[in-house]
């Protein structure tokens, strides 16, 4: 293998993509052979019937080039859910605040957990972990567990280890917090006045208790908010202040930074993909998530290439990323050749699951 080669492989293994419809479309599948793509996000648009979602992840685990990719989805409950019936269906995630019941929230999580694995998935983007304390925000409101920063670190903590005990790596998002904005960051950029003191005694309580106790969170996502009293110019997610300063060095994070979906509009009418990519590395993301364009996930991987070829990011930092990605597979996949159809069929959706189900929803 070409030199060339082996870095196109590495700089592949930094980037989680989506696509449309039930099947990979050809131009991914080209774009995986030459890079071994590190992961993929799926929606309700590539997975309509419980059979084709076994067909789709099944084909998943037989790309990235030998090294075997996330295989990610939103299953949050509430508005953000994904997948079709069988899989259960929870209520938001403001219930679990209601009940404020941490076994139920570990079994909320395992039942998730049980339910992706048995299908196929690896990943959940979840739980949310930003604090409802705006009651004009727009996108956050009752995905999130609760208005009380103590809450949503003990619930959201139990979520985790129920989905991490159940094989699936657990994503808290939106780091440093999205819960007290007045934007949709997948509209406009979005903006919040909260100085580090305020993040310390709000927003940051939950993230800090998931890195530092057991399960240990391996995974991030960074909002696209713009944290104006601490970096004017650049969001989270593009913020070297955030995402070194304060999350790797203040905070002690160990696992993995992935970005909030490279192509909504906070970033896409600010940023060129050459821009991203740049400013990405400096402010320390691991995994650049584009959920959409084939055309924008080449040029953010060609923009990456030339930063790897000719540019001034030091070599010592992108092998530590790349080996933070590895780190995390080996922690936590399994070899899956084959997706158990009777075991799936079993698991999803089962009457026991629906029960929990239940009991979130009536608020017990």
């Amino acid at each position: 293998m070409s030199d060339l080669r082996t870095l196109k492989r590495r700089i592949g293994q930094r980037i989680i993509v989506g696509f449309d419809g039930p099947k990979v479309p050809p131009e991914v599948l080209r774009l995986d052979e030459e890079w071994g793509l590190g992961g993929f996000i799926l929606f309700k648009r590539n997975l309509p019937t419980f059979e084709q979602v076994l067909e789709l992840t099944e084909h998943l685990w037989t790309m990235g080039q030998g090294v075997p990719p996330f295989i990610g989805v939103d299953q949050e409950g509430g508005l953000v859910h994904r997948l079709p019936k069988p899989f259960s269906m929870f209520p938001d995630m403001a219930h679990l605040g209601q009940v404020g019941s941490v076994s139920l929230a570990y079994e909320v999580g395992a039942v998730l957990g049980r339910e992706l694995t048995a299908a196929g998935f690896n990943l959940n983007f979840a739980p949310i972990l930003d604090i409802n304390t705006n009651p004009q925000n727009p996108v956050i409101g009752r995905r999130a567990i609760s208005s009380s920063p103590q809450q949503v670190s003990s619930l959201g903590r139990a979520v985790i280890r129920g989905l991490h005990d159940n094989a699936i790596v657990a994503c808290g998002k939106h780091f440093p917090g999205h819960g007290d904005t007045r934007q949709d960051s997948h509209h406009e950029m979005a903006y919040s006045e909260a100085d580090m003191e305020r993040l310390r005694a709000v927003e940051l309580v939950p993230f800090h208790a998931a890195f530092h106790r057991p399960p240990n969170l391996d995974l991030v996502m960074t909002a696209h908010v713009k944290y104006t009293a601490i970096d004017p110019k650049h969001p989270a997610t593009l913020s070297r202040t955030m995402l070194q300063d304060l999350l790797r060095l203040d905070l002690g994070y160990k696992g993995l930074v992935v970005s909030d979906d490279l192509e909504m509009k906070a970033i896409t009418e600010h940023y060129s993909m050459e821009e991203v990519a740049l400013l990405g590395l400096e402010a320390g993301i691991d995994l650049f998530l584009v959920c959409h364009s084939v055309d924008q996930q080449v040029a953010l991987l060609e923009a990456l290439l030339r930063e790897a070829e000719t540019g001034s990011y030091p070599k010592h930092l992108w092998e530590r990323s790349y080996q933070r990605v590895r780190d995390v597979k080996a922690r936590h996949f399994r070899v899956v050749r084959s997706i158990d159809r009777g075991h799936a069929r079993e698991v999803v959706g089962n009457r026991e699951h629906q029960r929990i189900s239940r009991r979130l929803k009536d608020g017990k």
